[in-house]
């Protein structure tokens, strides 16, 4: 599914000058100061329960593009304000996003959703309505592994350390947890929810 050059210039010259460059620091360490993961992840170290657990539910790029092509977002897992009932079958909220796949052509999400399931989850078939169940059974299957939880992952992709994202409200009681783990995984501070007046919580969120 993947171009090796995908990421590179189009012009025969600059693609020659960006592959030796990526040739010698592609095997170097990963340091990400924006890691968008959960500190839970690390801590707790348990499997990944499924494919929409780990691709439609907690990534705000996905959802939210479904939700701009018509999807309700109780129909793909995600909690409402007024605790009314939504989608928890994790196949089903699968199936909604494969069937759609072909929305996230051009977008950084599709980038990177391809290279996970080609690169990581040895999955090289096109995600689509027709090949929607068997993705998800052959990722289950992946993520009941130990070499699929979140620790072992984090060794597996070279990574030197990671920052998370936190709020400001957070209690940091993960990264508490994660003392005396080999991993480095730090905390970014993420101020939303105290420096915008507009936040429905700003007031209270900003004394506490």
């Amino acid at each position: 599914m993947l171009d090796p050059d995908r990421l590179f210039p189009v012009e025969p010259r600059l693609r020659d000058t960006a592959r030796a460059l990526y040739t010698q620091i592609k095997d170097l360490p990963i340091v990400s100061p924006h890691g968008h993961t959960d500190p839970a992840w690390y801590a707790q170290d348990e499997a990944f329960p499924n494919p929409a657990d780990l691709f439609v539910k907690p990534d705000h790029y996905v959802f939210r593009m479904l939700y701009s092509q018509g999807v309700r977002l109780e129909n793909l897992g995600l909690p409402r304000a007024d605790g009314a009932p939504v989608e928890r079958d994790s196949r089903t909220i699968w199936r909604r996003f494969a069937e759609r796949y072909h929305l996230f052509r051009g977008t950084p999400s599709k980038m990177w959703i391809d290279h996970a399931l080609q690169d990581v989850f040895n999955w090289t078939t096109p995600l689509s309505a027709q090949s929607a169940d068997a993705a998800y059974d052959h990722i289950t299957e992946r993520l009941q592994r130990p070499d699929y939880r979140p620790r072992a992952l984090y060794h597996s992709f070279n990574i030197e350390v990671i920052a998370t994202t936190e709020s400001p409200l957070d209690d940091l009681r993960h990264h508490k947890a994660l003392a005396g783990w080999d991993g480095r995984v730090i905390t970014t501070y993420r101020p939303d929810e105290v420096v915008d007046p507009d936040h429905p919580s700003f007031a209270d969120n900003l004394v506490r």
